[in-house]
């Protein structure tokens, strides 16, 4: 594929335009993209929803989630604290690199920071940029397409398959793939240049190759293959060499963010082994329907839709130099999927640095994707020039075909527990561990960690430093032996939190172990903290003044529930992931201090209210026993069947409204109900 023949079609495209009418303007032009990114913000609220209204407390899942909003969080906080110190972030203490053990995400965190800097909180933050994640996906490859073929559908077409291709809502978890934009604006980049050799041009290029590296790693390298291979097939010898020395400044920008990841590889062995590649690694079927319905690996579902397969067969029929182009970007991005199955992935992991830290090959599909998303351009260009108005079925029906809304977010309380505001405000020489040191746990504490910003034994990534399995596997043993309180010494650990709610049976081992050690005195109370169930209890490690008599703490450790100052309650049935049949109960308590004035269950995320009653039960007369003026209710709600305004895959958030009219929302479940209500109307027993 020459860049003469690139360079001849299209002219002859130009020309075909030029017959009808004349070329737009530059200000013509600025409208019709204006109009384009438009089109795509206004489909990524919609083909999210109702991510949109829920922008402070959704997530995908309660999982990578977390991880994403605080990687996003530390690059603000760190670039205002600590800039040279970017990558020794505050968790995995006391780890080095610890921000190299995930992605850094640094290119979506900086266009984050103006909000930021007015304030908006992380998750909403975070909610933002999937959204234009989305958006940006789109209208890159709406200019990728429109580019080449001179046609507004046909980019739209491109920009649509491209932003909401089932691969983007399988990686809903992970932003740094919902933004996979920069990759088609490299090959524009690559395009414009191509066209017309100039410096200008290719430090354009090298803007974009930065902002793709400063986003997404897997994309990094997947990206420079691609387009390394696309120019050296496209691009003249003789315009090589602006072209490179581009290319070595966008490395030389982009070296202080990857040395981190050669030195943690270095530090603790960190790479992926040939049985995880190999796990991640795609085969043939995985690109047929039956993957997104079989069960395994979700990463590896990489099936594009009936439609784009069939319009962009209609694609290989027109404009050889772009259909050539597309077929070289599908054969890589397939090739590449199946990672460990062909030489290609394997020969890479083996010879190129870098490529042993890539866990999904199947990853690679997303190459493939822009490969087809060309070959749905020509198609539409295709029909445009016969039919323009007709033209536009195309992108509507993408729309129709990928439609996902609505989707089942997973909704948490935006409102940091009281521990953290407290921990925020302190002054600590050393770190902060807090149990359950495991992964479940560790995930809500990586998002809490953005209102204190402490540094923190917990985390989770990819990767976990020696230090942190050591101690997790410590801090859960039966018994705790003294093993533990010695690392956590060794590790210069000064605060220890004890989240009481989370402990769950390993609540008896956990509280022989603090008196043992209180007793000792190698730990000393500190404080305790209110929270929805039980309490938050803080224990300073190596104390140089110990302090043991509390009332509170002594209740605590012989398992009394502590009676906390602020409102307390818990949704009992249903756990999490239940199923029901037909029928359905919900249950929990409420314990306050400042009266219950009524208790609603919200389904569909935050879309469809249902009261439940109050009731008296003797069972919470324990709680807060001997405490005057404190209101006890349990609060029930039974339905018959499921009501027609909740969908079969719903969720369910407890909203509590106290005495004062001050609102406490509890965790959201995800549930499963399995059958439609046959009335017009859910019928709700009372009793």
């Amino acid at each position: 594929m020459a860049v003469g023949s690139w360079r001849r079609s299209s002219d002859r495209a130009r020309g075909g335009e030029a017959a009808n009418r004349q070329l737009p303007t530059a200000n013509r032009q600025l409208v019709i993209h204006t109009i384009a990114l438009t089109i795509f913000i206004a489909l990524s609220i919609a083909m999210t929803w109702p991510l949109a209204a829920n922008l402070s407390r959704a997530v995908s899942d309660p999982g990578d989630p977390f991880i994403n909003v605080w990687i996003l969080d530390w690059d603000w906080w760190a670039t205002l604290h600590q800039p040279l110190s970017l990558f020794h972030a505050n968790t995995f203490y006391p780890a080095q690199y610890s921000l190299a053990f995930s992605e850094n995400l640094y290119g979506v965190a900086m266009l984050l920071f103006p909000l930021r800097a007015i304030g908006v909180a992380p998750l909403t933050a975070y909610n933002l940029a999937m959204l234009a994640g989305f958006a940006f996906c789109g209208f890159a490859a709406y200019l990728l397409g429109s580019r080449l073929t001179h046609s507004f559908p046909a980019g739209l077409a491109a920009g649509v398959f491209y932003a909401f291709v089932p691969f983007r809502f399988v990686h809903l978890p992970h932003v740094q793939h919902v933004w996979g934009g920069w990759l088609p604006m490299l090959l524009f980049a690559l395009l414009l240049y191509g066209e017309k050799p100039s410096r200008k041009r290719a430090m354009f290029f090298a803007a974009m190759f930065v902002m793709n590296g400063l986003t997404n790693i897997h994309y990094l390298f997947f990206g420079a293959l691609a387009v390394a291979i696309t120019a050296a097939l496209l691009i003249p010898r003789e315009s090589w060499r602006t072209l490179l020395i581009a290319t070595i400044v966008a490395i030389a920008i982009l070296a202080p963010f990857l040395y981190p990841y050669a030195a943690a590889a270095k530090l603790y062995g960190m790479q992926r082994t040939v049985d995880e590649v190999a796990r991640f690694s795609a085969t043939f079927s995985d690109w047929l329907p039956a993957s997104l319905f079989h069960g395994g690996e979700s990463e590896r579902k990489l099936y594009p839709g009936a439609l784009a397969l069939i319009v962009a067969a209609l694609g290989l029929t027109v404009r050889k130099s772009a259909r050539s182009l597309a077929l070289l970007w599908i054969a890589i991005g397939f090739i590449g999927s199946l990672g460990f199955h062909t030489q290609f992935h394997s020969f890479l992991y083996g010879a190129v640095p870098g490529f042993r830290a890539i866990r999904v090959p199947a990853r690679w599909a997303v190459i493939a994707y822009i490969g087809l998303a060309i070959l749905i351009a020509l198609a539409t260009a295709a029909l445009a020039r016969r039919n323009r108005i007709g033209a536009f079925v195309v992108p509507i029906a993408f729309v129709v075909a990928l439609w996902q809304a609505p989707i089942r977010w997973f909704l948490v309380d935006p409102k940091p527990a009281p521990v953290y505001t407290w921990l925020a405000s302190q002054k600590l020489s050393g770190g902060v561990a807090e149990l359950p040191i495991e992964q479940g746990s560790d995930y809500d504490f990586m998002l809490r960690a953005t209102s204190h910003h402490k540094p923190i034994v917990n985390g989770v990534s990819g990767f976990a430093p020696p230090m942190r399995i050591e101690l997790a596997e410590l801090s859960n043993a039966t018994p705790i032996s003294d093993a533990f309180i010695d690392r956590l010494i060794e590790s210069k650990v000064e605060l220890l939190i004890v989240h009481a709610d989370l402990l769950g049976a390993h609540s008896a081992e956990v509280r022989a172990w603090l008196r043992r050690e209180l007793d000792r005195d190698r730990i000393a109370f500190v404080s305790r903290f209110d929270t929805k169930i039980d309490s938050d209890w803080v224990f300073r490690i190596a104390p140089a003044s110990p302090r043991r008599n509390d009332p509170e703490l002594d209740a605590f450790l012989i398992g009394v529930p502590a009676c906390g100052t602020s409102l307390m309650g818990a949704l009992d049935f249903p756990g999490a992931a239940f199923t029901f049949h037909k029928s359905a109960i919900f249950s929990g308590w409420v314990v306050s201090r400042d009266g219950i004035a009524s208790v609603d269950l919200w389904f569909d995320n935050r879309r469809t209210r249902y009261p439940a009653k109050l009731q008296r039960d003797p069972l919470l007369d324990t709680r807060c026993a001997g405490v005057a003026n404190v209101s006890r209710t349990r609060y029930l709600a039974v339905f018959d069947e499921r009501p027609k305004d909740i969908s079969r895959l719903t969720d369910v958030q407890v909203e509590i409204t106290d005495g004062r009219g001050r609102k406490t929302v509890l965790d959201d479940r995800w549930l499963t109900w399995e059958l439609l209500a046959s009335a017009p109307q859910p019928t709700i027993r009372r009793n």
